[in-house]
């Protein structure tokens, strides 16, 4: 009976698989209730945030043979050091005195046009001069006609009169002569009456001579006025002709000038071009062409430098079924390659070895693979507190060094993540960050 009943019995280990699976079975249940951080991974590279201090690609601007390097791969340099010296290929740029030759001539060129401007200001007064002789002689010889038509107003009023007076000397003579016939009249008063005849015809005939040299006189002024005034304007004529041509000169030597210094700036932009100089402090990196007699294509990568900056950021590609769920300002932990790091996904406050950083840009548009680029900058706050270590410095995180992000999301209960993975949902958002929350941005 007794040994019935322990046959009966659950065997130890029984009971304590059983208490095992109860301890699981609760423990299970209760971390259903645990806080878990939703996140969105991404992967992606360093990069540098400034667009000013990213890998700078080195293009030849001419069509050029290389002559000298003055640099090695991995060097140093500073702005303004000189890297690759080039030699001229096309036929019309290899005169080196061709610069100096170009300016010599805009100089004798210049020369000309003050030697024409010299000869528009004599030409204009000299036209100035003439028109203010025209001005004087014109009325002068107006003037003239004037008195000359008042002398033949007056030798004509004299001229009426002698004709007037030779008809009375007429009439009295053939009385005379009538009365002298009949007797009833002297000899003497006979000839009297004859000879004032014949002086008043000498007068008449002396009238007539001063109203010609009268008439004359007008037509002389006339021919003289006329005479003036056509002088004075084909001289102004020819003033005006040489003067309009000196302008039309004057414009072909501007033109030239103008022409002149464009060929000047450029062939001095193109000297420029044959000489290659760093354009911001860094390391030269890959250099593409190499060789004294290589020739090189306008637009020909030459080198790449690396510039020396503190400017860090890193650039991480999420999906377009994620990309609605980030917005700027949200937290991101960071895993570097070289760097060895475990990251908890709902869990991010444990994480090991991840670096704290922050979503500062969003691109608008996807690209061809329907991802969403994300910029992240070290998250400034975190790392001023002293809750996360700062970034590792630019010498040894060398942009291209790949990155894998976690964009932390909202906190929502295990069995609600749970749930939402079982049936394929996405993340919930309950409030995005606003984005004066945004840190560190430089």
């Amino acid at each position: 009976m007794n040994k019935s009943l322990e046959e009966l019995k659950t065997p130890m280990v029984l009971k304590s698989l059983a208490y095992v699976s109860c301890g699981v079975a609760i423990f299970f249940f209760l971390s259903l209730f645990l806080p878990w951080r939703q996140t969105v991974t991404g992967e992606g590279q360093v990069t540098v945030f400034s667009p000013m201090q990213r890998p700078q690609t080195i293009h030849a601007q001419i069509d050029a043979r290389i002559s000298k390097w003055h640099v090695n791969e991995g060097d140093m340099v500073k702005r303004g050091d000189l890297l690759l010296e080039l030699e001229e290929l096309r036929p019309e740029y290899l005169d080196k005195n061709q610069l100096p030759s170009t300016a010599s001539q805009r100089i004798a060129l210049l020369e000309q046009r003050n030697a024409t401007q010299r000869l528009i200001n004599s030409l204009e007064q000299q036209i100035s001069s003439l028109v203010k002789v025209q001005n004087v002689a014109v009325p002068s010889a107006g003037l003239s006609i004037d008195q000359s038509s008042d002398r033949l107003k007056a030798s004509e009023q004299k001229y009426l009169i002698a004709q007037q007076s030779l008809k009375t000397a007429e009439l009295n003579f053939e009385r005379r002569k009538q009365l002298f016939e009949k007797g009833l009249n002297s000899k003497r008063d006979y000839e009297l009456a004859e000879l004032a005849l014949v002086e008043t015809r000498s007068q008449l005939q002396a009238s007539q001579a001063e109203l010609d040299i009268a008439k004359r006189g007008v037509d002389m002024s006339r021919l003289d006025l006329g005479k003036v005034s056509a002088e004075t304007s084909l001289k102004i004529q020819e003033a005006e002709a040489r003067l309009a041509q000196s302008f039309e000169k004057l414009a072909e030597i501007n033109s030239k000038v103008y022409k002149m210094d464009i060929d000047i700036a450029n062939l001095s932009s193109r000297i420029e071009q044959r000489t290659i100089y760093a354009p911001v402090d860094g390391q030269v990196t890959r250099l593409r062409v190499f060789g004294s007699a290589e020739t090189i294509k306008s637009g020909t990568e030459l080198a790449t430098i690396i510039p020396d900056s503190s400017d860090q950021a890193i650039e991480i590609f999420i999906s377009d079924y994620f990309a609605p769920l980030v917005s700027v300002g949200r937290q991101v932990r960071i895993q570097l390659a070289g760097w060895p790091g475990l990251q908890f996904s709902g869990w991010p406050s444990v994480a090991i070895g991840t670096f704290a950083g922050e979503v500062v840009v969003i691109e608008a548009v996807s690209d061809e693979k329907n991802q969403y680029r994300l910029l992240i900058k070290p998250d400034y706050e975190r790392i001023n507190k002293g809750l996360d270590k700062a970034w590792p410095s630019q010498d040894v995180l060398r942009p291209g060094t790949k990155a894998i992000g976690w964009v932390i999301l909202d906190e929502v209960p295990l069995w609600y993540e749970l749930w939402r993975v079982l049936n394929g949902f996405p993340p919930t958002i309950m409030e995005a960050p606003t984005k004066n929350k945004v840190k560190g941005i430089k």
